[in-house]
């Protein structure tokens, strides 16, 4: 065993946030020619969010084996999240590796709705559902261009979130395919998987505003069981998108959603898009 890794044996699932990530890891990581990273969601990349991990190499997430493994595979949402994270695409090409990238989307709307209603169970979450950070992890071919800047498009596999659901088994050999991997492994059972229990920077920076200077005094007990107490707080109603916003969402998000088609072939008019 060695950590030791060939250049391009590196495939990262790059999000995106509330699409299903968590489970296409999980279903991958089950290949026996991937090996797993310790974490799934290190962030190494970014600069912005809570949960990065903090290691000497980013080789060191994982136990390669060359005599079994063809890839080591990670998967961190913020790794979509320009511009809160403007230098992840970057910082990969400046690492010297040649990933896979792995990229799952949903319907714009849908997703939005279930990051915002995730965020709510912080009471201290103050952004509209409309706001710029929640549609600009929802506007993909914005997310995809930086990567296009460093990186051939035949890098990067685009796969759809409903199809995860509806077809597993079609998704995980095409997946399989762009990697070139056997296609006989698949799960047993179909788990949906949604660990997701960290927020960036940002979006903490965002809940706790309304506090000001005041949280930097008080002792770290009372600010462990402050935090223990949101987490367990019974969330308010989830939210749904009204007309109004749904259609402010709409606007600032067409232009993009037509260049998703032209540019990289996925056809948004399922979601309501005009193209």
């Amino acid at each position: 065993m060695s950590n030791t890794i060939p250049q391009d044996a590196y495939a990262i699932i790059i999000g995106a946030m509330k699409c299903g990530t968590s489970s296409l890891y999980k279903y991958l990581t089950q290949h026996p020619e991937i090996c797993p990273a310790f974490t799934k969601e290190p962030e190494y990349f970014s600069e912005n969010q809570g949960h990065k991990i903090q290691l000497n190499s980013y080789n060191d997430l994982w136990v390669y084996d060359h005599s079994v493994h063809k890839y080591v595979l990670e998967a961190s949402t913020g790794y979509t999240k320009y511009p809160a994270e403007p230098n992840v695409a970057k910082k990969i090409y400046d690492y010297g590796i040649s990933p896979k990238f792995i990229y799952i989307i949903r319907n714009p709307f849908d997703r939005i709705v279930s990051h915002y209603n995730y965020m709510q169970r912080n009471r201290l979450w103050h952004l509209r559902i409309d706001d710029r950070h929640l549609v600009n992890t929802s506007n993909y071919y914005l997310q995809l261009e930086q990567y296009r800047k460093y990186f051939p498009m035949r890098n990067i596999l685009l796969l759809d979130f409903d199809e995860l659901r509806d077809s597993p088994d079609q998704l995980l050999r095409r997946t399989y395919e762009f990697l070139g991997l056997a296609s006989n492994y698949f799960p047993e059972e179909y788990e949906v998987h949604n660990p997701t229990h960290v927020v960036s920077k940002i979006e903490q920076s965002i809940c706790i505003s309304q506090l000001g200077a005041v949280l930097r005094y008080l002792p770290k007990p009372i600010k462990r069981v402050g935090k223990h107490l949101l987490r367990n707080v019974t969330p308010p109603a989830k939210r749904i998108l009204t007309s109004a916003e749904r259609e402010t969402i709409y606007s600032k998000l067409k232009g993009s959603m037509s260049c998703l088609y032209h540019i990289y072939g996925f056809d948004a008019q399922k979601w309501g898009f005009d193209i």
